[in-house]
């Protein structure tokens, strides 16, 4: 009787363990290739860290799991991403190697791209960024920390850093000064921070804004019916169809400004008008430069000082006889009237 309860509870304990190793190795099936997922591919330099199980997100949201990784005949890490099938990767997506945290674990982030095409299962997404290793910024910091050393190392490197302190402490300082004084809403920017009646001008401004808006699109005010009033859409869009006609006309040649514009004759006419012009204005010149140089009658009229002379005392003796004449023309003018009383 003992015996056979025994043997009942050893059953029972070795179809519990076969369930627990069961569920075991089922769910870690699920862990490493979730069932209701299709693969993609992606090509990395280097993927550090990766692991199989891994996750993939995108936009912090789990949408698969990482696969195998294995290398490719040119030196490559080929991953398999096994992705849930409720979602579709965009054929320009990106793939690239992250860490949570600063020394956390690996995972995949797709970025997604603008295409309107999926990838279909099987199919290697194209771009890809690799993750960077310590070792290689460590290696990339290496000189730089060296030359750090080979300028700070001396005494003049020593002196100048103690400088370059004591600035970054003075800045800080003058930082700390203008912070305090904008917290008591002294100078410029202190006032536009810590002045409440700007912030309501600026808040009354916006409603005002808001109001005009609500005008303009009800239709109201100037600009309001300039916007709304079918009319004037109407006429503007009948003077853009005139005004097409009218440059249509011109181009043909139609109407005196038309044929203006592309009539040979009056072009030819113009230029032979044009000639015609800068020839005369070359005349001119001619002449202006002769009547300078005291050439020709005009001149010497204009040149010749004793000519002057001679004009003018001709003038005063014109003058002189018109005075005289002027005196004699009434008492020639009583003689007429009494020699005509007498006959």
């Amino acid at each position: 009787m003992k015996s056979s309860t025994e043997i009942k509870v050893g059953l029972f304990v070795f179809l519990g363990i076969l369930a627990i190793f069961y569920l075991t190795i089922r769910l870690a099936q699920e862990a490493f290739a979730p069932k209701d997922a299709y693969k993609l591919y992606a090509i990395f330099e280097n993927v550090s860290g990766l692991t199989k199980g891994a996750k993939v997100e995108m936009a912090g949201v789990l949408i698969g799991k990482v696969g195998n990784i294995e290398l490719t005949s040119e030196g490559r890490a080929k991953v398999e991403l096994l992705i849930y099938k409720k979602y579709k990767i965009q054929e320009d997506a990106k793939a690239a190697i992250r860490t949570f945290g600063v020394l956390g674990d690996k995972f995949v982030e797709l970025k997604p791209g603008v295409s309107q095409t999926y990838l279909s299962e099987g199919s290697t997404i194209a771009y890809t960024e690799s993750t960077v290793s310590v070792d290689e910024i460590l290696a990339s910091l290496g000189p730089t920390v060296e030359g750090l050393k080979e300028v700070l190392g001396t005494k003049e490197g020593k002196e100048n850093l103690k400088i370059l302190v004591a600035n970054i402490r003075e800045a800080s300082e003058s930082f700390k000064s203008i912070a305090q004084k904008i917290e008591k809403g002294q100078g410029t920017l202190g006032k536009l921070v810590a002045n409440d009646k700007l912030y309501q001008d600026l808040s009354e401004t916006v409603k005002n804004l808001k109001i005009v808006a609500q005008q303009i699109e009800k239709g109201e005010g100037t600009l309001g019916k300039l916007v709304k009033d079918e009319e004037i859409y109407k006429t503007i869009k009948k003077t853009v169809v005139n005004l097409e006609n009218v440059s249509k006309k011109l181009e043909k040649g139609e109407g005196t400004l038309g044929k203006l514009i592309n009539s040979d004759e009056i072009y030819k006419d113009l230029r032979a008008l044009s000639k015609d012009l800068r020839n005369t204005a070359a005349s001119l010149d001619r002449l202006v430069k002769k009547i300078e140089k005291g050439e020709g009658t005009l001149g010497k009229l204009l040149n010749d000082d004793s000519l002057y002379s001679e004009v003018k005392k001709t003038l005063r003796s014109v003058n002189r006889a018109a005075q005289g004449m002027e005196e004699q023309v009434p008492i020639t003018i009583l003689g007429t009237v009494a020699g005509a009383a007498m006959k």
